[in-house]
């Protein structure tokens, strides 16, 4: 931890992200809705004050005795400081050259506002485990926290590359941290901090670790009810940018990871730099351009959706697309690009809903269509049949069963069913007890639940066999 002496050590204003403002400024906006944090001392230039501090976002409220001001913390400087009269904790904010101390107080506060600012301390908390990607200006790595231990995903930009990009590549790099600092769901990707050293910026996030979604599905059999809920989860996870007015403009196979290698409704979004807020919250349209903007956003929110659609596909027909090209024959609202005899072996809900997507019998329903109006299509309200039975045991006369570790587990191969057959049912084994035989007999075959039954009925007693006698009584009727 540095010790805060003469404020030594202050990046703010050599800083790649420095906008040349000012640390406190005069704030106009009333859209935000500030949240008390506490009783603070600041310290600023020398002089010493009590105040109170509110948070908003990327905004910090300074209320003083008879006045309050604004500090405009996203990019700023942030770093822990220590009070060396008495040994007192607190947080320096730096911007442009100017700087102020806060203590006392909540330190909760920088968990909240870390992810706006700049530290630059990224050696001394993490330790690099391995690299785990590249992209066009950036490494990917596996991190690990110094002191909790906990694994993260770093991207790490050479400051240099960024020196010789163009004004569009830095836009882009830029862009992608700020829609970053406004998403805040479980399926899409979440932002830590940021650190900024001599030669670098690290871009510190939560580690996705189950690989492409791709990969994993083209790879492997899944039942239709299964991949239904994961296009919940997709187009929930759709539904939370747009609710932000983000427009991702950019779904593709690779930019679609899951968090959980065994759990495919893990699936998130990831790479933002070519999305979109549409309006700004810093942007004050006037009436002269509203129908623009109006046009732009039901142009980003149908590529979303397009985009989405066409890589669902894939997943159920198991033909992959040319997505780029079907997106924009979509948009073009040319449906001969993909036929429905392509989907015409998959469940009636579903043949549905492509039918919506894909074809133009639905032209008046898709040009209103969003995600929020998706989730509650019919396809989304199927449950599942329990599997077909003559015998139906009540829940609590079964034996707890181990929990299985994935979600979604591949289907049977044709071996697999034939090894599984009814022909190949065993018996229960003799010298054991009662809930171990119970739980090695259980399968899907009629067969392995008679004898299930059977088995059950030497261990119960009077009561339960009398429940067990009604039951089958009502399941023959």
């Amino acid at each position: 931890m540095k010790q805060s002496g003469g404020y030594q050590s202050d990046h703010s204003k050599a800083t790649f992200f420095n906008d040349g403002n000012h640390l406190f400024t005069q704030y106009a906006n009333d859209n935000l809705q500030f949240h008390d944090q506490g009783c603070f001392q600041m310290k600023y230039i020398n002089r010493v004050t009590s105040i109170n501090v509110h948070w908003a976002e990327d905004y910090l409220k300074i209320v003083e005795e008879k006045s309050s001001k604004f500090i405009h913390i996203q990019n700023a400087y942030l770093r822990l400081v220590m009070n060396q009269k008495n040994q007192q904790f607190g947080f320096r904010i730096s911007k442009n050259g100017h700087q102020a101390e806060f203590y006392g107080g909540s330190l909760e506060l920088i968990e909240k506002i870390k992810k706006y600012m700049i530290q630059s301390e990224f050696q001394k908390k993490y330790q690099i485990i391995e690299k785990i990607g590249s992209g066009n200006l950036s490494s990917v790595y596996k991190i690990q926290h110094n002191i909790s231990g906990q694994k993260f995903a770093a991207k790490i930009v050479k400051k240099s590359t960024l020196a010789r990009c163009s004004k569009f590549e830095k836009d882009y790099f830029l862009n992608e941290i700020n829609i970053l600092r406004l998403i805040n769901h479980d399926n899409l990707l979440k932002l830590e901090e940021i650190h900024e050293g001599e030669q670098n910026i690290y871009i510190i996030t939560e580690l996705l670790e189950g690989g492409s979604i791709k990969d994993e599905i083209l790879n492997n059999h899944f039942k239709e009810q299964e991949m239904i809920k994961v296009m919940h989860s997709l187009f929930s996870s759709l539904y939370a940018l747009h609710k932000n007015n983000i427009y991702h403009n950019d779904i593709r196979y690779d930019n679609i990871l899951l968090k959980d290698p065994q759990d495919l409704q893990t699936a998130c979004f990831i790479n933002y730099g070519k999305a979109v807020q549409i309006p700004s919250k810093n942007c004050n349209l006037n009436q002269n351009n509203h129908q623009d903007q109006e046009r732009i956003i039901n142009l980003c929110l149908k590529r979303d959706i397009y985009s989405l659609s066409t890589i669902l596909l894939t997943v159920f027909t198991k033909k992959v697309y040319n997505l780029n090209q079907v997106v924009d024959e979509l948009l073009m609202k040319n449906y001969q690009y993909i036929t429905q005899t392509e989907y015409m072996e998959l469940s009636l809900p579903l043949q549905r809903f492509f039918e919506m997507i894909f074809t133009d019998k639905c032209k008046k329903q898709i040009d209103i269509l969003t995600c929020e109006k998706i989730l509650g299509l019919d396809i989304f309200r199927i449950i599942q049949k329990p599997r077909s039975s003559k015998i139906f045991l009540p829940q609590q006369l079964f034996p707890q069963l181990p929990r299985r570790m994935s979600k979604f587990v591949p289907c049977q191969s044709d071996r697999e069913k034939l090894d599984h057959s009814e022909d190949s049912v065993k018996l229960p084994p003799i010298n054991r007890d009662a809930s171990t035989s119970a739980e090695k007999s259980l399968s899907s075959s009629p067969k392995s639940q008679c004898l299930l039954y059977s088995h059950l009925t030497t261990v119960k007693k009077n009561n339960n066999l009398k429940i067990i006698n009604k039951v089958i009584k009502q399941n023959d009727l």
